[in-house]
């Protein structure tokens, strides 16, 4: 094999590995809604979805998921689902602060929770083990029958059901519920760079883009024209 020949197939195969972990991004991107949601802009319909899922719980099986604490976190903090999926009970209750390191980014996410949200999740969680999963999976792992917390895929089956259950005609994954924390936070306090903070992005350009302010422009732009007709 000539030094050419080998250089050429280590080429193909670290392009072939670049596509396999580019497949793997588009594929989690899919499932929680990264480039195709759009976050909530009307408090009336967060309160819908928090309505269904209070009505879920209430009927819901010993061990079940909770729908409820679901989109507690989901729209109270700017953690990504697997971030979300990821926590013990330990690590929100009796917290005044969520502090996670990013499964994508690595970098520290440090989130305040509002006093009635604390209290909340305190009452949710009353009575569990600190080792416990928030969202504990029924399903146990390999052969050693480990516990888990639920899947990305199971959180947004979660999600999707709500919406349908709302009559929601926006597409919904699990990014709705971050996208519609940050554009809240935005409307709050109208400094960018501050949600760009929060959620960790590298620009205010892709932080503008996630929450769906860019297109606002355009279309506000748009309404503000010369009518040419």
């Amino acid at each position: 094999m000539t030094q050419y020949t080998h250089y050429a197939q280590r080429a193909m195969e670290q392009e072939k590995n670049r596509q396999q972990i580019e497949k793997k991004r588009d594929h989690v991107a899919k499932l929680t809604g990264a480039h195709t949601t759009d976050p909530i802009k009307d408090y009336k319909v967060v309160r819908q979805w928090l309505k269904i899922a209070e009505e879920h719980d209430a009927n819901r099986q010993r061990g079940g998921v909770s729908w409820y604490m679901l989109l507690i976190l989901g729209f109270n903090t700017s953690l990504r689902i697997g971030d979300i999926c990821a926590l013990r009970v330990k690590d929100v209750r009796d917290q005044e602060r969520v502090r996670v390191i990013a499964e994508k980014t690595g970098k520290l996410s440090n989130i305040k929770l509002q006093a009635d949200v604390q209290k909340r999740i305190n009452r949710l969680l009353a009575g569990r083990g600190d080792e416990e999963y928030i969202l504990q999976s029924r399903q146990r792992g390999g052969k050693t029958g480990d516990v888990k917390p639920i899947s990305r895929q199971r959180a947004f089956a979660i999600i999707k059901e709500i919406a349908a259950r709302a009559g929601f005609q926006e597409h919904a994954g699990c990014h709705t519920m971050r996208k519609t924390f940050a554009y809240e936070l935005y409307q709050t306090t109208g400094d960018l760079s501050l949600v760009q903070k929060v959620l960790n992005h590298s620009s205010q350009m892709e932080t503008l883009r996630y929450i769906g302010l860019d297109q606002m422009a355009v279309d506000k732009a748009i309404d503000n024209m010369h009518r040419m007709i």
